[in-house]
């Protein structure tokens, strides 16, 4: 573990003591722009420029904030994943009612995916600007120029002259506080700080701390208008700045410390820790990637009474603990689906893993910080010391950093067209998902391959709501055989696939009505090209992730239903049929049988994995023929639920494998909850038995290990060869959380004892003790097998 700096344990302490326990102030709520005097021009122009001069309020009125000891300055406004947005409105009450009809607002923005960083660290806004002049110019030359690429430059444009103006307010507070300052030392950091401001990020980056700050700035105002991203590959955009610094005297590796911890503070603000007192924005259209309402539907938008607004996973004080509300509240409050990326290779293909990339793993492991969520890509030349470096932090659990596997991710983006010099910068998008930095559009829908089983069992009829939502493939009673069982399962697995597909294809870029983003555009690859937002078709790769989810369920339930139904006669199909139907009440001792009798996925079991192996491959095959049959979207593969396991399994009936109705589902790729009996190695052979290349979109394996196991020097080489062994078996991703049942109890007892303490939920990670009750309880169910 890194020593701290004294700064750095300054910093920390007052994160932890601090921060952590201020709700933070909500700014630009209920107002609207075009009610400012002086603004009534703006209701000439189209949205997407009404939006920049959105941007423009935000960078200046959202407050310059300097704290003591701090190098990396600047704060987002207050907004998360769990708990919402404010930004202020751009646009005219009908705009607003007709964005309603399709479930958007200002809030649907999408996120998830970064945008070129390292473009403004090296270009800066001035480089930046230049190139949309360019475009511009050309356009305008043009016998006919297109209208809507013209309202996108001059959006562009906008909303980056509102950075520098926030990097010049930030300045003009530093040198305020500088002349002030009667310390010595902290007056010369406070006068660096204003020189820094006034550069960066107007013009490129020269040194590690204007590199850092251009980094900070940038993602403070995407973040501010409501986008929730990930910081891309942070190692490679910082390492020549942190190189040349040191090689010219500018700066110590102590002092590079500072400024790498300084940075990764900021990342951790608006993080709150008792959960209760936080504050509730959703909106129905956060998220929102847009979908044709009914006209009720339509009507409860607009009048605020329906939608995702009302599903805001906030503590219910008049709710059981084990409510949807109560359960889920707080595991994504503290998320801004922010990760970080270091290690892999260069675009040439040599290993492009670096200091930096030690440094970033290092303060934050010293630190004990949340976010951003580190990802470590591995490969065949990945230095020993790097696994060494990644053994001895895991060993400690928290769920970071998660591991990424170059040799099986990268040749999945070249098959899929991706050129093998971009396959190579691939990163990691809010969660878990591969994708290309700052050269993409990415968003996801679930398959629920659990539901398409019980669809084919009860004819398309849902056990959660009694209502026909599937497909009609036959009376179960009829079938004679396994195969003919699953080539129903594959006609509804198909059937889902469909839906997601075409409905993205139907409603792909309706967001742009109400929700453009010409500042994410203007930094993200080939929307100044095209003339058009990221929202649109602006991105050089819009990828759609078709997830295959409840995976390891469906799988141990065909398996069952294949011996018990088919192979061995001892369990008709109406008996079984009737015990879900009933929730296995009065059938227990089934219950046992269907659970005990069969072997379960993540034992290395032929039998089971080759199951897997065939769904896999089936769906698979579908999702290729979407992407084939047009060229607008890249249609990919994954395996996940993210951290919604719990939230998705609610809504599905008691299933084949033995689980109960509304239990939660098995985590992404994971084998379900106390069958992976055979250890670590086990599940990691049966999760590589599919051809997980054509999933390369993610397909993360969360193991959980006591920590006991891997104590000492002994057992965090125990943990680089367990990371080492995925990766030679071909895994993909692996998240390892390492702990042990007594601490977590300890920890719900005395929480003050238990500060840095953090678990992996699926698709982010959090303070434990932030978490909700009975979101604990099953936390620690997980490590008392």
């Amino acid at each position: 573990m890194l020593p701290l700096t004294p700064r750095l344990e300054k910093l920390k302490d007052r994160l932890f003591n601090i921060e952590y326990h201020d709700p933070g102030i909500w700014y630009f709520q209920d107002m609207n722009i075009l009610a400012i005097k002086g603004n009534e021009f703006m209701m000439d122009e189209p949205v997407v420029v009404r939006k920049a001069y959105a941007h423009q309020h935000i960078c200046r009125y959202l407050p310059a904030v300097i704290r003591p000891d701090e190098l990396i300055v600047g704060r987002p406004n207050q907004n998360s994943v769990g708990w919402g947005s404010v930004l202020p409105k751009y646009y005219t009450e009908e705009e607003g009612e007709t964005a309603a009809r399709y479930e958007l607002d200002e809030c649907s923005v999408w996120g998830h995916h970064p945008p070129a960083f390292d473009k403004i660290i090296r270009q800066g806004v001035t480089g930046v600007k230049a190139e949309i002049g360019e475009a511009l110019q050309a356009q305008l030359s043009s016998p006919e120029p297109d209208e809507t690429a013209l309202n996108e430059y001059r959006a562009m444009l906008i909303a980056l002259d509102g950075l520098t103006v926030f990097a010049h307010r930030h300045a003009d507070e530093a040198l305020k506080l500088a002349q002030a300052e009667t310390d010595g030392t902290r007056r010369q950091e406070l006068l660096e700080i204003y020189r820094v401001c006034q550069r960066v990020p107007e013009y490129p980056a020269e040194s590690l701390q204007e590199a850092l700050q251009s980094y900070w700035f940038t993602y403070a105002i995407v973040n501010s208008g409501g986008e929730f991203i990930p910081l891309g590959r942070a190692d490679q955009y910082l390492s020549p700045f942190y190189q040349q610094d040191l090689a010219s005297g500018r700066l110590t590796r102590e002092q590079a410390v500072d400024l790498l911890g300084s940075f990764l503070v900021k990342c951790n603000e608006r993080i709150i820790i008792d959960t209760k007192k936080a504050e509730n924005h959703f909106s129905f259209g956060l998220f929102s990637q847009g979908v044709v309402l009914s006209e009720e539907d339509a009507q409860s938008r607009i009048n605020g009474t329906g939608g995702f607004a009302q599903r805001a996973l906030m503590w219910q004080e008049n709710e059981d603990a084990n409510s949807e509300a109560n359960f889920n509240y707080g595991q994504s409050g503290n998320d801004w689906l922010m990760n970080c990326m270091v290690g892999g290779v260069h675009p040439d293909g040599t290993d492009a893993t670096n200091d930096v990339s030690f440094l970033l793993l290092d303060v934050m492991h010293s630190m004990h910080l949340l976010f951003p969520t580190m990802g470590a890509r591995v490969h065949k030349n990945t230095p020993e010391s790097f696994y060494q470096l990644l053994g001895g932090i895991m060993r400690y659990g928290q769920g970071e950093p998660i591991i990424y596997n170059d040799e099986t991710i990268i040749p999945g983006f070249v098959e899929t067209g991706v050129p093998i010099e971009e396959a190579r910068e691939y990163c990691n998008d809010g969660c878990w998902e591969t994708l290309i930095a700052g050269k993409s559009h990415f968003s996801y829908a679930h398959v629920m391959n659990l539901r398409c089983l019980e669809h084919v069992l009860f004819r398309g009829v849902s056990l959660s709501n009694g209502e026909k939502e599937g497909l009609d493939t036959g009376d179960p009673l009829a079938f004679q055989s396994f195969d003919e069982l699953y080539a129903a399962y594959v006609k509804q697995m198909h059937d889902r696939i469909d839906f997601q597909c075409q409905r993205r294809l139907e409603n792909f870029g309706l967001s742009y009505m109400i929700a453009p983003d010409p500042l994410f555009s203007a930094i993200t690859y080939d929307c100044v090209k095209k003339g058009r937002d990221i929202s649109q078709d602006g991105a050089r790769y819009i990828f759609h992730l078709i997830l295959a989810t409840g995976l390891a369920d469906a799988v141990d339930s065909l398996a069952a239903m294949k011996k018990l139904v088919f192979e061995d006669k001892s369990v008709s199909m109406q008996e079984l049929i009737d015990a879900l139907k009933n929730n296995w009440e009065g059938a227990e001792r089934l219950r046992m049988q269907m659970i005990n009798a069969v072997p379960k996925f993540g034992n290395d079991n032929d039998y089971v994995d080759e199951i897997a192996v065939r769904l896999l491959r089936d769906f698979e095959a579908h999702v290729v023929d979407w992407r084939t049959k047009q060229d607008r979207l890249k249609f990919v593969c994954g395996i996940g639920t993210f951290e919604n396991y719990a939230v998705l399994g609610r809504d599905i009936g008691a299933s084949a494998n033995g689980r109960r109705f509304g239990e939660a589902l098995a985590p992404n790729y994971s084998p379900v909850a106390g069958q992976d009996v055979e250890g670590p190695t086990a599940a990691m052979r049966s999760i590589t038995k599919p051809d997980l290349l054509r999933f390369y979109c993610g397909t993360p394996l969360d193991i959980s290990v006591n920590s006991n196991e891997f104590a000492g020097e002994a057992g965090a080489q125990r943990m680089a060869d367990l990371v080492r062994s995925f990766c030679d078996l071909g895994g993909q991703v692996l998240t390892v959380t390492s702990t042990n049942a007594e601490e977590l109890k300890d920890a719900k007892i005395h929480p003050e004892q238990h500060k840095n303490l953090r678990v992996r939920m699926g698709g982010l990670s959090a303070y434990f003790i932030a978490m909700a009750p009975a979101q604990q309880d099953n936390i620690i169910r997980r490590f008392s097998r």
